[in-house]
């Protein structure tokens, strides 16, 4: 039912361009990872970015009692051939997409860093870590790396008669179960388990680079291939005149690009195109 209009087709020609040429290039794919979608309330730019997400992820989609890839609802929309196999070349591609409103997510008592707690906060729950508590999210990540996490998960249900990932969000109340689960995922001591789980929330360090080396340790462990594709819709809004908060997105994105070789993008929505918000911020 979507339909390409003459003004969609001019920017999917723009983005299918851009994202080829990313494809075919590491050089050309490390300094342009960021798309920024603009244009005025209710025009269809969180929609847009929908479809963005779903033609890059492929899936199979069953219409009409018939399994289809998302790539193959598009066969004819573009009156452009050349432009239709542009677009199957970059879905062939493994991305995975991350698309998510920024107001929703964002915990907004945490001033400078609310835009890095973000990206960091939906990282870890595409991969099934905790979302609300990054601290936990990085004992997984750590367990999961080692081959130990489906060991503590098994050990924290025999010592808590519950399932960890239902019961981790009130850790605090089973900080007792936590600690004997680590100590038989890791083999260590109930001294220095017991240290480490009660310094964990203060010792954390959250920084542009950590979150970009942990995107690429997600990509490394999916194929020297794999891409991923984070659209975040009313950035504008949610930045408004902080500039702390464009600088950060700024040197998310840089930080992306570099570390990951171009294969992490950033698109964001905004009713301003990103001119007018820069300009904002200078005056």
């Amino acid at each position: 039912e979507f339909v390409v209009t003459k003004e969609l087709l001019r920017h999917f020609n723009d983005l299918i361009g851009v994202l080829l040429s990313t494809i075919e290039s590491d050089e050309v794919a490390a300094d342009w990872n960021g798309i920024w979608v603009s244009g005025f309330f209710g025009c269809g730019k969180s929609h847009f970015i929908k479809v963005i997400s779903y033609l890059l992820e492929n899936k199979e989609h069953r219409y009409q009692g018939h399994e289809r890839r998302a790539v193959e609802f598009f066969e004819g929309k573009f009156n452009d051939p050349i432009l239709y196999g542009d677009l199957k070349s970059i879905v062939s591609n493994s991305t995975d997409t991350v698309l998510f409103n920024i107001d929703t997510k964002a915990d907004h008592r945490s001033g400078r860093d609310a835009l890095l707690q973000v990206f960091l906060k939906v990282l870890n729950e595409k991969q099934c870590y905790s979302g609300d508590h990054p601290h936990i999210a990085h004992m997984e990540r750590h367990l999961d790396k080692i081959g130990k996490l489906e060991v503590f998960h098994n050990a924290f249900n025999k010592e808590a008669r519950a399932s960890w990932l239902e019961e981790r969000d009130a850790w605090e109340f089973h900080r007792d179960e936590v600690v004997n689960a680590l100590k038989e995922a890791l083999g260590q001591s109930e001294e220095s388990v017991s240290a480490w789980v009660d310094g964990a929330e203060s010792n954390f360090s959250l920084t542009v680079e950590n979150l970009a080396k942990w995107v690429k340790r997600y990509l490394d462990g999916k194929g020297p291939n794999q891409r991923i594709m984070f659209l975040v819709d009313e950035v504008g809004q949610f930045i408004g005149n902080d500039t702390h908060l464009m600088l950060n997105l700024q040197t998310i994105t840089e930080q992306l690009g570099t570390v990951c070789k171009g294969r992490a993008w950033v698109v964001v929505t905004s009713q301003e195109d990103l001119d007018a918000v820069l300009g904002d911020l200078k005056s």
